[in-house]
């Protein structure tokens, strides 16, 4: 005979009590019962508003938080990281010179470590924030209280945590009543754990295959090998109909990709008119053919429109009277003396402006040839530098300011032509300002009158 063991009944976990809640209709009395209640030493107890109530704070006798603390921690170890990490990067592990600059420098490293400090204290405050109130927290047993519904509207309340060492059902509920609340309820634990929607863990499960997805796709492709073009879903200028530079086409008759300038015309923003002493730095333009390529240093072609090859520019030449040859050209053009525009200190703070940015990286700020660029390629001594000249020589100050305006223009020497990047103005500002560094060092201080010698102390 068969005997038949009969399963013991599930017993239902009991509901605990968690705590009290007391609800006010008015701020003032939420606040004046704070202040009863932390003066009857109860510790674990909190308010809830509608909106921020000012005083509550000092009424509960909340402490500061080491919220602070822990964003200042955060941010000396980012500080740390970024500093750390670019010596370490810049200094040891691959240490790159550039121009004789030091491989590490706290002036170049404070942008990163600004960033890298400012993040991880951004990341301390809102993880911290999350962590010492417990978030996220999506379920409350309060939630259960019709009257606690009102808590984002009309109702303030005080809910006393069953917790706490003072706490007592009988006496802390008496004690609540006697703040004179609209109601005391109390509010117990869950006895059955509450089940998610059936619909709600479909879309969950759907959009966690969801974020499944891209890493796994990223993880195959990493994997695998194709002959197929990688997909391009913003494109961008990536497949523009373009020819490459210094490539052929059968587009054109001559084969070119690259199209000359069209004869006759000028590009927008360069067209010279007739003021030849303001483009050119001379009075007039000479007859001689010859003298003009060598002063303007046009581009000129050969008859048969094969253009020479270039030499070097530190080979010398076949004839040694050739330089001389050329220079006594150049000293024979009728140069101008007077500036072609007006003088102003404007022009001149210009002229300084522009001097800073292009020619006090070799000739320094002071016109002797000791720029930064000079002083580098004087210690490397590789025999291709040629120092440029000082602009405090006999020869420089007596040369006219049409030649210095084309020198800049055309160059000279290891010196390029700066016609294309600065416009003419600028040149003749330039021209300007040498001329006050050469006055600079030819005046003597005896000579000045006493408010310009002042001048010159106070300046920075």
């Amino acid at each position: 005979m068969a005997t038949t063991i009969e399963q013991p009944e599930k017993t239902k976990a009991e509901p605990q009590l968690l705590g009290l809640l007391a609800e006010f209709d008015d701020p003032h009395a939420l606040i004046e019962a704070s202040k009863k209640v932390r003066d009857a030493g109860y510790s674990k107890w909190d308010t809830h508003t509608p909106f921020p109530l000012h005083g509550i704070d000092e009424a509960m006798g909340i402490k500061w938080t080491i919220l602070p603390w822990i964003v200042a921690c955060c941010g000396l170890m980012g500080g740390t990281i970024a500093v750390s990490m670019q010596y370490w990067m810049n200094a040891v592990d691959y240490p790159f010179l550039i121009s004789g600059k030091p491989l590490f420098s706290i002036p170049a490293s404070i942008p990163i470590t600004f960033e890298l400090s400012v993040l991880l204290a951004a990341f301390g405050a809102f993880l911290g924030m999350l962590g010492l109130n417990q978030l996220p927290k999506l379920y409350n047993p309060m939630f259960k209280s019709q009257a606690f519904r009102r808590v984002t509207n009309d109702r303030f309340f005080i809910s006393m945590d069953a917790k706490d060492a003072k706490f007592s059902e009988i006496d802390t509920g008496e004690f609540l009543n006697s703040l004179n609340p609209l109601q005391v309820e109390e509010f117990w634990s869950d006895v059955e754990s509450p089940k998610l929607p059936r619909p709600l863990i479909l879309a969950l499960s759907f959009v966690g295959v969801l974020l499944i997805m891209p890493p796994a796709l990223v993880a195959y492709k990493r994997s695998t090998t194709t002959n197929t073009p990688r997909i391009h879903i913003i494109q961008d200028m990536d497949f523009q109909p373009y020819l490459k530079t210094q490539n052929t086409t059968n587009i054109f008759a001559d084969g070119r990709e690259v199209r000359p300038h069209i004869e006759g015309t000028i590009p927008r923003g360069q067209y010279k008119d007739d003021n030849i002493p303001f483009y050119y730095g001379l009075k007039e333009l000479p007859e001689d053919q010859d003298v003009i390529a060598i002063a303007l240093q046009d581009e000129a072609k050969p008859a048969d429109g094969k253009v020479e090859a270039s030499k070097p520019a530190d080979t010398p030449p076949a004839d040694p009277s050739a330089a001389t040859a050329t220079e006594d050209k150049l000293a024979d053009l009728p140069w101008v003396t007077e500036f072609p525009m007006p003088v102003t200190e404007k022009m001149m703070a210009r002229g300084k402006e522009s001097y800073s940015i292009y020619c006090s990286a070799c000739h320094g700020l002071g016109g002797e040839g000791d720029g930064l660029v000079s002083l580098r390629a004087m210690e490397l001594q590789q025999g291709t530098w040629v120092r440029p000249a000082s602009y405090h020589t006999e020869n420089v100050r007596n040369l006219p300011v049409g030649r210095l305006f084309h020198t800049i223009s055309n160059g000279v020497r290891k010196m390029p032509g700066y016609a294309a990047q600065i416009p003419p103005e600028d040149r003749w500002a330039i021209v300007l300002y040498l001329r006050a560094l050469q006055k600079s060092h030819q005046i003597d201080a005896k000579d000045l009158r006493q408010e310009e010698v002042e001048k010159l102390r106070t300046t920075k």
